[in-house]
């Protein structure tokens, strides 16, 4: 078995890390070698003069196979902005098919299943004329799509499933992930999106703290 499976979101900070670390555990559990990959980040902090980031980390401790830090997250910026953005500042030209060749050791070394965690939601910018979807499309990963369950979240979340289709890159399912812990009628939210979402419905995460 391998499986390169490509965890979006309807939106930044709704929990793609989260999610995507309880999958690898999930996967771990069943007997599977897992790993977890965080292609691109903002947002990071120095750690004796290497940038790090928190949601890599995570990726890394729960995957089974420990690669060095540098193959799970080849491209960290330390400002908290949009990636294309703080690649500027530097300058280095982001593209999908850099992120494919920064990618590529931790891809292609040998496990059942590779978590690629996102940035940002689906049509986060690269560039001037790339988004991470082409570079999804470019891989040909399947994909899980997080649904920050909070008010807004239908919206956002029909609108990033017709994304994904238009790309026409196979859609595993998704997930809800509570996040607002005072949302108004939230099961009726998910039950919405059940109805209107033609993929299955992987699981609903209750809020944590």
């Amino acid at each position: 078995m391998s499986l390169k499976i490509f965890v979006t979101g309807t939106d930044t900070n709704i929990g793609k890390t989260y999610v995507a670390t309880l999958l690898l555990h999930e996967f771990n559990q069943c007997g599977y070698s897992t790993l977890g990959i965080k292609p691109l980040a903002s947002g990071c902090h120095y750690v004796e003069g290497k940038l790090y980031s928190d949601d890599a980390l995570a990726l890394q401790q729960a995957s089974s196979i420990k690669l060095p830090y540098d193959q799970i997250n080849p491209l960290a910026f330390q400002p908290a902005i949009a990636p294309h953005i703080a690649a500027a500042q530097i300058p280095i030209n982001l593209s999908a098919a850099l992120l494919k060749e920064k990618c590529h050791d931790a891809l292609h070394h040998s496990a059942d299943i590779h978590i690629i965690e996102g940035v940002g939601g689906w049509f986060n910018p690269l560039n001037e004329t790339e988004t991470m979807a082409d570079f999804v499309t470019l891989m040909q990963f399947s994909t899980i799509l997080v649904v920050g369950v909070r008010l807004g979240c239908l919206n956002h979340t029909l609108l990033t499933y017709q994304a994904i289709k238009q790309c026409k890159i196979p859609l595993l399912g998704w997930v809800a992930n509570c996040i607002d812990p005072h949302m108004i009628a939230a099961e009726e939210n998910i039950a919405t999106l059940r109805h209107w979402l033609k993929s299955p419905c992987l699981g609903v995460v209750p809020y944590t703290q």
